[in-house]
């Protein structure tokens, strides 16, 4: 890390996608910036797990607006502070102690997974059933994570009373090769100086 980092005054960030899963779809989708339109990545992928944290999105009926918060390793040690974009802050603190009044306020409880996709540093986000498959899917096969890559090939149709939606089934794919896990170590670390950065931004 040059010298010259104590002195940045801005956190770029690295991340070049934002992808949620489209239940309708049944596919990750995210916003392209140059064609300004909502693009499918069609299955199959697969991804090098990097980091994950927990971070408040939604919308904000009061001030019609979205809501955002940071983004945090623990929800048990670090406080949250969750605001709404036109509506100012909404709730901060321990997620357990805010929680009825963010979900009241429009806000959901996300994990925010950080990957390497097709050579490029990307952002999952997954809320709701999801997050349900990714959190089962990580307890289970976590100690995989570092040599392997995770794919998603297929959809599973889901049925809760009346309402039908998909979710992503995540399986280990193949080894990870020697020289991707090198590159991947690079951008691992090109990630959090960025997390590090943005941290002592808004500090």
């Amino acid at each position: 890390m040059a010298r010259s980092d104590a002195y940045a005054t801005t956190a770029q960030s690295p991340v070049k996608k934002y992808l949620s899963w489209s239940s309708n779809d049944k596919c990750f989708t995210y916003w392209d910036k140059e064609s300004k339109e909502n693009k499918k990545l069609s299955l199959p992928v697969k991804f090098i797990h990097y980091d994950e944290m927990a971070t408040i999105k939604g919308w904000h009926d009061a001030s019609g607006s979205g809501i955002y918060s940071n983004e945090i390793k623990s929800t048990k040690t670090e406080p949250l502070s969750v605001r709404a974009f036109k509506g100012g802050e909404i709730a901060s603190g321990l997620y357990q102690d805010i929680k009825g009044k963010v979900n009241a306020s429009g806000g959901d409880y996300y994990v925010s997974l950080y990957a390497e996709l097709n050579g490029e540093i990307v952002n999952f986000s997954f809320k709701g059933a999801a997050l349900m498959t990714w959190s089962n899917f990580s307890k289970e096969n976590r100690k995989s994570f570092l040599g392997n890559y995770i794919s998603v090939a297929t959809a599973s149709d889901e049925k809760k009373g009346s309402v039908k939606y998909s979710v992503p089934v995540f399986t280990i794919g193949e080894e990870i090769e020697g020289s991707v896990k090198a590159s991947a170590d690079n951008k691992y670390d090109e990630l959090t100086s960025y997390f590090k950065a943005r941290k002592a931004k808004s500090a």
